[in-house]
């Protein structure tokens, strides 16, 4: 069972590893930016992804060389000691970018998990294509955030919702399925087989909607790389580096 305060669990097992590996009071900071969208993504083959499409940034930490990334859609430029982020209120979307995307860049240093940066180019689309080696064709999918490629592909083989917190895309139709609203994820998550859900929900805060459902739950993208890794949850990210 998941601590109901995913975030003070994070806290913790960031702070053991500072205490374990001296970085207290080292002069080293952690420089969280929004990246533009090239820098992110690249240049993938189409344009509808919410980051090109002005609906989302990527913030990116730094920490010795190691990148850690979080998709959000509220940032913050700015530069934190690691005992800071111990410390830093999670009570936003953009604190809590800065405080995921720190996590990860620290814990990729430690080589505690990996692919912490977002996949560019031709990958998006590639690591849609594999979806079916983790994803068994025919189930009843709740696709939680609008991620075209993926619901694209699920579309061709299961039976599949997807809900999203962006207005311009409720109600609209694509590849088949009509994008619901965040009221409809209750009813969604009873009909489905197998929650799919952005990582980014452990920024925009509704990631414990989906833990302890009594239905198997599958994280996608780079976002929720240490968080997975602390928490035990189970990821999707084939093309992250």
């Amino acid at each position: 069972m998941i601590n109901a305060n995913i975030y003070e669990e994070m806290k913790k097992a960031l702070e053991k590893e500072i205490h374990q590996h001296n970085f207290a009071g080292q002069n080293v900071s952690i420089r969280c930016k929004a990246l533009s969208a090239v820098e992110a993504i690249g240049k993938p083959e189409h344009d509808d992804y919410p980051i090109i499409k002005g609906k989302e940034v990527m913030v990116e930490a730094v920490f010795n060389g190691a990148r850690g990334q979080a998709f959000t859609d509220a940032f913050e430029n700015t530069d934190y000691r690691v005992e800071d982020l111990l410390n830093l209120d999670l009570d936003s979307n953009s604190k809590r970018a800065s405080f995921i995307s720190g996590l990860n860049a620290i814990f990729r240093y430690l080589n505690l998990c990996d692919k912490t940066v977002h996949c560019k180019d031709a990958e998006p689309k590639q690591c849609s294509e594999k979806l079916f080696e983790k994803i068994e064709s025919g189930k009843k999918v709740l696709l939680v955030g609008h991620q075209p490629r993926f619901l694209e592909v699920l579309a061709s083989k299961c039976n599949v919702r997807a809900v999203d917190l962006d207005k311009d895309n409720i109600g609209k139709e694509f590849f088949g399925v009509v994008i619901e609203p965040p009221e409809m994820t209750s009813e969604a998550l009873a009909w489905c087989d197998l929650i799919f859900a952005t990582g980014s929900t452990v920024v925009n805060g509704t990631i414990t909607n989906f833990l302890n459902k009594d239905k198997p739950v599958l994280f996608y993208g780079v976002t929720i790389s240490a968080p997975a890794t602390i928490l035990n949850l189970n990821t999707y990210c084939q093309c992250g580096h």
